[in-house]
């Protein structure tokens, strides 16, 4: 028998239905908002979205499970594309032990559950530089079975790790693994390595299937542009102080610009680079920027808000880096991010009377229910399904 469930009454439901890639330009002011919204759900996938009063008369409605989500705004859950765990923070050398960083992530990973991050991207290492410490790193994140979110895991290379300073390391063999194991989605590396190593590094990423992510710090609009021309990065970490001139290289190209403005406030720092990428057609998304020694604030929501407070994004603009385009940076927008026929079951319920609010709300957590996959996650509201 298929597992149905009609959610139904939302006040405002924002499907996020668009193109099938980015929102740019237009696309990005646009929520595609249903009043009085109905989601029917089958076998944890979207059957379809609509008005209540029509989705309740589908045949294929009848005798569905009701979850009745009045007055509430339901949305497509959050994705963040920048969490950062490591298994030797950077303020100590005394490393964790491997069980009390597999407790923690699993830990960190309630918490974003709690506040409506249902998919997130965790760029990890051990921190000493070591392949094999890595590799036991991103076997912990992945004995954790995408529960109770979805994680993609990257390899961090920062500046200690072998693989981005050892002329000898064979970059081929440890992704050829990485991927055959299932450990990793994709690669990091920041912009300021040996230009040499990180040509070998983004061809041998590219040959395993994994994607290639680029920290840049800002700097030479002409390094910027050689780099994304050699790396070909699917997502381009960036403060948002960038000049002009970087701006407009990042809004011309096919890669998501990610900012953090939860990172930038307590980095006292900012700018509006995610607008000007934004009103020149590019493609933002956002993240935490979570890190446990810099940044320990993992709220998308809160990223929300002061996406809209300090980097001057509309409301509309913020919602759509928070969910569609963030989970493209991650390269699973093709099946989350947006309330859609075919797509997972992938939403929020928030206790808010209006989208606009959520910005507004800064520093509070409106989620009051979670569904992933089609099922109850996180339920705050007391409210039960009814059976018709």
């Amino acid at each position: 028998m298929p597992e149905l469930l009609l959610l139904r009454g939302a006040k405002q439901l924002l499907t996020l239905r668009g193109p099938s890639g980015a929102r740019r330009g237009t696309a990005l002011h646009e929520l595609n908002v249903i009043e009085d919204g109905a989601v029917l759900i089958r076998d944890g996938l979207i059957v379809c979205v609509g008005p209540t009063r029509r989705l309740e008369n589908l045949k294929e409605a009848r005798g569905a499970p009701e979850l009745s989500v009045e007055g509430a705004v339901v949305m497509p859950g959050f994705a963040d594309p920048g969490l950062r765990l490591s298994l030797m923070p950077e303020d100590t050398r005394k490393p964790k032990k491997i069980g009390d960083f597999s407790s923690e992530s699993l830990t960190l990973m309630r918490s974003c559950l709690a506040h409506g991050t249902l998919n997130v991207q965790v760029k990890a290492n051990a921190g000493d530089g070591g392949f094999r410490s890595d590799l036991s790193v991103l076997r912990k994140l992945a004995g954790l079975n995408d529960q109770p979110v979805r994680i993609m895991r990257t390899w961090y290379l920062n500046r200690l790790s072998e693989a981005l300073h050892d002329s000898n390391h064979d970059h081929n063999a440890s992704f050829g693994f990485l991927r055959q194991r299932n450990l990793a989605h994709s690669v990091e590396v920041c912009s300021d390595s040996n230009a040499g190593l990180q040509d070998r590094i983004w061809n041998a990423a590219a040959a395993k299937s994994l994607d290639v992510n680029l920290l840049w710090p800002g700097g030479s609009a002409d390094i910027l542009s050689e780099l994304l021309h050699r790396a070909s990065p699917r997502t381009v970490y960036a403060p948002s102080d960038l000049t002009p001139a970087e701006c407009g290289i990042l809004a011309k190209q096919s890669a998501f610009t990610v900012f953090s403005p939860n990172k930038e406030l307590l980095e006292e720092r900012g700018g509006d680079a995610a607008r000007q990428i934004a009103a020149a057609g590019g493609a933002v998304a956002l993240c935490s920027g979570y890190d446990p020694t810099h940044t320990p604030a993992f709220s998308m929501q809160m990223a929300l808000a002061l996406a809209v407070l300090r980097l001057r994004l509309t409301p509309e603009q913020a919602i759509a880096a928070a969910t569609i385009n963030a989970a493209h940076a991650m390269g699973i927008g093709h099946f989350t991010g947006s309330l859609e026929a075919g797509k997972r079951a992938d939403l929020l319920v928030l206790n808010v009377p209006d989208y606009r609010e959520i910005p507004r709300r800064i520093g509070v957590n409106n989620v009051t229910m979670a569904i992933r996959d089609g099922k109850i996650a996180l339920n705050r509201s007391g409210t039960k399904v009814r059976i018709t």
